[in-house]
Order: structure tokens, then C-alpha cells, then sequence
């Protein structure tokens, strides 16, 4: 199964959502920094421990053209760093900046979404990539395209929902329907997590709640292991649930009748 978490504009929490759902997920995962623009998935949580020697560009230079996806796929396991937070969890790093997201181009992509797809076959995992902000019309499309389920994090604010809406016209432009995607409502506000998605006019895939705390580690590098207290912090309790609904495709279709994780029942 292959999940992409990716957002409009005005910060959602998509990378601190992508390593929450990374570090609770129930079945072993390969975890890819997708963003075009630069991703914070590294020198975030994993500040100081990831070297250029991983990630998509040792990758692509060792799957070229004319390497069958399945091969394609298996030579991930050369690329990534195994993450001693979480057993069974790959991580593979993307780009530091702009412009070395701007040397991929749309044959890397297609090639890179294909070896995605073939991740359970060829390594026995399950692909969780954040795909960063939906800011053009080049990219990562590919990527979203073979996703089995697109998560289109956003807040509960009148902001963030008019950015979500902008984004879902690029998501359906581009996939053609929004059959696979669905909002992942993060953090509390006005509004509930079953009304956005309604909003949007998306199923929910889930709920995560505001926690300064575990952001702070996950997506700040704040000096904190991943001891207990984190563990039992709101945000990796909540995402246990949703990670567990997701990996097992339980996507609810009506978003009025959905029970997110922090929503009263």
C-alpha cells in the first residue's frame, strides 16, 4: 500500500503528521521525502543523523533508466536510513533545496512512482511519502498518481480550509477524480474534523490533535529521544488509531458519520 500526505498552503502539519503516522504504523514501511521544494522530514526529526551518501539522489543515480521497477524498488534498501526509533521503519531522504528538486525530472518521477508502487513485492513494505506543498503544476505528480490513498492535511480554520479547497482543484485536475483522496484534519478550532472534510467534500481519513510537545521533536529536532513520555503524548496516541485505519484502507466514504481520532463521540 502506498499513502501520500500532502497539503495546501498555510502549514498544516503534514511532515510532523507523515512522521507521527511513520512511527505508530502497524506493518513495515519505507517513509520518502517527496517534496520538490526541499524537505523538512530530516533536518527535523533527524537532525544531524542523515549524510547526502542516503536518499533520492543516491537512488536514482543507482536506478536508471531501463532498471525494471521491481529492481528499482529493492535498491531502496541501499539508499535509506533505518531509523533506530522505530523498528521496521526505512526512511529515505529527499531533496535539501529547490534546486536539487528541480534536477528531477518527469521520467525520475514516473520512474520513482513506479518503483513506489512495487514496494511491498519487492521489499515487503508499505510506502508512506510526504509530498510536500501542492505549490505547481510540475513534480511529484507522478508520485500522487500510483498513491493508493492521498491525505490532504489541513486545519480547522476558515484559512486553511480555502487552501485545502484550492488544493483539491489541483489534486482532481491532475488525477482525473478524488476518489483516493480524503482530509486529515489536524489540531483543533471552530470547526469539527467531520465538518471540514464535509467541507472539502472528502471522506475523513482522520483526525491528529495539536501537540506542541511531540512537534516540537518530530518536525523542530528538539533534543528528545523517542522515550515514553513521547510515546504517550496525544499526538502518537492518535496517530496509533489512524495509521491502523489507514494501513487497513478504512477510509469512511461519508464524513458525517466518521468518528476521527480526538473527536467526541
Amino acid at each position: 500500500m502506498l499513502t501520500v500526505v500532502t497539503s495546501g498552503k498555510a502549514a498544516p502539519g503534514a511532515t510532523t503528521s507523515t512522521w507521527s503516522l511513520a512511527l505508530t504504523w502497524p506493518r513495515p514501511l519505507v517513509v520518502v521525502d517527496c517534496d520538490p521544494a526541499g524537505g523538512d522530514m530530516a533536518p527535523g526529526f533527524l537532525a544531524g543523523r542523515v549524510t547526502t551518501e542516503h536518499g533520492l539522489l543516491s537512488w536514482s543515480a543507482a536506478a536508471r533508466r531501463g532498471v525494471p521497477a521491481l529492481a528499482a524498488a529493492a535498491l531502496f534498501a541501499e539508499h535509506v536510513v533505518e531509523l533506530s526509533e522505530r523498528d521496521g521503519v526505512w526512511f529515505l531522504p529527499g531533496f535539501t533545496n529547490t534546486t536539487q528538486g528541480l534536477s528531477f525530472t518527469d521520467e525520475i518521477w514516473e520512474r520513482l512512482a513506479l518503483a513506489l508502487g512495487r514496494c511491498s513485492a519487492a521489499i515487503g513494505r508499505d510506502g508512506l511519502v510526504d509530498a510536500g506543498r501542492l505549490a505547481c503544476d510540475r513534480g511529484n505528480w507522478p508520485v500522487l498518481r500510483a498513491a493508493d490513498q492521498v491525505l490532504l492535511a489541513v486545519r480547522p480554520s476558515v484559512r486553511s480550509v480555502h487552501a485545502a479547497q484550492d488544493a483539491t482543484t489541483k489534486l482532481r485536475h491532475e488525477l482525473g477524480d478524488l476518489n483516493n483522496v480524503s482530509a486529515l484534519v489536524i489540531g483543533s478550532g471552530p470547526y469539527p474534523a467531520a465538518e471540514v472534510a464535509s467541507a472539502l467534500q472528502l471522506p475523513l481519513g482522520g483526525a491528529l490533535p495539536e501537540d506542541r510537545y511531540a512537534a516540537a521533536v518530530l518536525s523542530d529536532g528538539a533534543a528528545q529521544s523517542l522515550t515514553k513520555p513521547l510515546h504517550r503524548s496525544p499526538l502518537l496516541r492518535s496517530a496509533i488509531r489512524v495509521s491502523r485505519q489507514l494501513a487497513e484502507g478504512c477510509v469512511h466514504p461519508d464524513a458525517t458519520t466518521y468518528i476521527g481520532v480526538g473527536e467526541a463521540r
